[in-house]
């Protein structure tokens, strides 16, 4: 399911999302919001709007790719919604505000998608290519071998390659 493109959604088609969806998803927002109970609340909004929305829903790429887009949008909300409130705060104890656009913890993920992004283009030209349009364009594998014109198996190593090669740099 996790390769398919999905628009419509019956009951045991959310079921499967969300079982196979549901753990990552909690973990990639435990990872960057470091709350467990806010990273489920996250996680559960993403799904009550995905079954909200079912009938309507026209998505154009993979699920997989969808969610955790949906969560990367949550979590950098959760961060402008956080660094409101804080600056709220400020204003009404010291009666005195200077509006500040981002919070140190966006700086930062904004750094770390540069950062990436730069590991990214020290990558060799089809092991760049192929990353680029796994993760941003959000293309399985077969669409990647098709629109390349090389093997399933070529992509998964670029892939592969591309994986490790990030994982170095960011652990």
């Amino acid at each position: 399911m996790g390769d398919k493109l999905l628009n419509q959604i019956d009951d045991a088609s959310f079921r499967a999302l969300f079982d196979l969806y549901w753990k990552p998803l909690v973990a990639f927002c435990q990872h960057h919001i470091k709350d467990d109970e806010i990273a489920m609340d996250i996680v559960q909004d993403i799904f009550h709007s995905l079954w909200r929305r079912r009938d309507g829903l026209q998505i154009e790429t993979r699920m997989e790719y969808y969610l955790f887009r949906a969560a990367r949008i949550k979590v950098s909300d959760y961060y402008r919604e956080k660094f409101k409130r804080e600056n709220q705060n400020h204003c009404l104890s010291e009666n005195f505000c200077e509006r500040i656009n981002n919070t140190e913890e966006t700086i930062l993920f904004r750094d770390l998608d540069h950062f990436v992004d730069g590991l990214v283009n020290r990558l060799p030209c089809r092991c760049k290519q192929v990353y680029t349009l796994s993760r941003n364009s959000g293309l399985s594998i077969p669409e990647i071998a098709e629109q390349l014109e090389i093997s399933e198996k070529t992509v998964e190593a670029h892939l592969t390659k591309a994986l490790r090669f990030l994982k170095t740099y960011l652990h």
